[in-house]
């Protein structure tokens, strides 16, 4: 029996491929997109070259250190005893000769009166002596007995005076008390260690008018650095404000001896630009600047220069294409390379894709 012609239609709509005819649909609008990405332009990052300036400093040496004072002195007793009284605290300007503490002496300017009472006795002994010897009645022996034991008291008096002086910590320099150590009713006790290492000391303070930044150089960069010499001084606590951020400064010290371990040279660098907000201990970094440049310099980081056989180029934009410029490299510095035959105004691309090809089209970001 045959099928009725009604039923034709719905069979040919059944067998029909349709999932054949979406997966081409599928396919040419994929490789339509590949085809549009392919001529589509690379998008890349640019920026632009550092330029030097004629007549700015070339940048040599780059280090890093800490503000320390060149004058500083940590205070402690000359003898044992106890604190009671203490005229500063952190922070505290004072000046040279003035007293910073006291310590309990009661024993001391007792013994100090005993020896006064004994010397003024043995002067009117002598003054007695002198006057019977002028009379005839005492005998030279006497008097010069007594005129030794007068001069033996004065010089305990001034033993028990220098004792007594000792109990008041004088500051030996004008600056300010950076750290207090010991407070009222503790007992201290002379340190045979000196510096910071001093055992049972009352204060620390330094002469800030003399900060100034230690670092350490490399031993390879040492020979570029001479005494006097200018550097630009960077430290952390200033970042954020400007121009007043680079401080300006001077080789001061080359110390005459190296870490073997670090295979460094401590360098101590004077401040000429000075800001209130300096305190020891604050991180900082040093530029050291050589001769002035005759011209203007363009300077590359030292990641946007490539080398391919055995010639230098850098990644440029022109245009909307991507160029690969090639540069004579003159220099180097803390900073990158100094190059010539790029423009100053150059649009250096930022980490070039590898795929990146000469002439191929390119759309900066931003």
């Amino acid at each position: 029996m045959s099928e009725s012609p009604a039923r034709k239609p719905a069979v040919i709509r059944k067998r029909f491929p349709w999932g054949w005819v979406i997966l081409a649909g599928i396919g040419v609008v994929a490789l339509g997109a590949l085809l549009a990405a392919k001529g589509a332009p690379t998008p890349v990052s640019v920026s632009s070259p550092t330029v030097f300036k004629a007549g700015e400093r070339n940048p040599l040496v780059t280090a890093s250190g800490y503000l320390v004072a060149r004058t500083r002195a940590t205070l402690s007793s000359k003898v044992l005893g106890r604190v009671s009284w203490l005229g500063v605290q952190e922070g505290s300007r004072v000046v040279r000769g003035q007293i910073l503490a006291r310590l309990e002496s009661p024993d001391l300017a007792a013994a100090r009166d005993q020896v006064k009472a004994q010397l003024d006795q043995a002067a009117v002994d002598l003054d007695r002596a002198a006057k019977l010897q002028a009379q005839g009645i005492q005998d030279a022996a006497t008097v010069d007995k007594l005129r030794s034991q007068k001069l033996t008291l004065e010089a305990q008096l001034a033993y028990q005076n220098a004792l007594l002086e000792s109990m008041a910590l004088k500051a030996p320099f004008s600056g300010v008390v950076t750290q207090k150590l010991s407070e009222v009713g503790e007992t201290v006790a002379p340190g045979s260690a000196g510096g910071a290492n001093a055992i049972n000391a009352i204060l620390v303070m330094a002469d800030l008018d003399t900060l100034e930044v230690e670092v350490e150089v490399n031993e390879a960069s040492i020979a570029r650095l001479k005494r006097g010499m200018p550097a630009e001084i960077r430290v952390d606590a200033l970042d954020g404000q400007g121009a007043h951020a680079v401080l300006k400064g001077r080789l001061r010290e080359i110390y005459p001896s190296s870490n073997r371990q670090k295979a460094v040279v401590i360098v101590r660098v004077a401040l000429v630009e000075k800001d209130p907000l300096l305190v020891p201990d604050m991180g900082a970094k040093v530029t050291f600047l050589g001769d002035p440049y005759p011209q203007d310099v363009v300077v590359l980081g030292r990641e946007q220069v490539k080398k391919q056989g055995g010639k230098a180029y850098a990644w440029v934009v022109e245009g909307d294409v991507a160029v690969q410029k090639s540069l004579t490299v003159l220099a180097e510095n803390p900073i990158g390379l100094e190059v010539s035959g790029l423009p100053k105004d150059a649009k250096l691309i930022v980490a070039p894709p590898e795929s990146l090809k000469p002439g191929a089209r390119v759309k900066v970001k931003g």
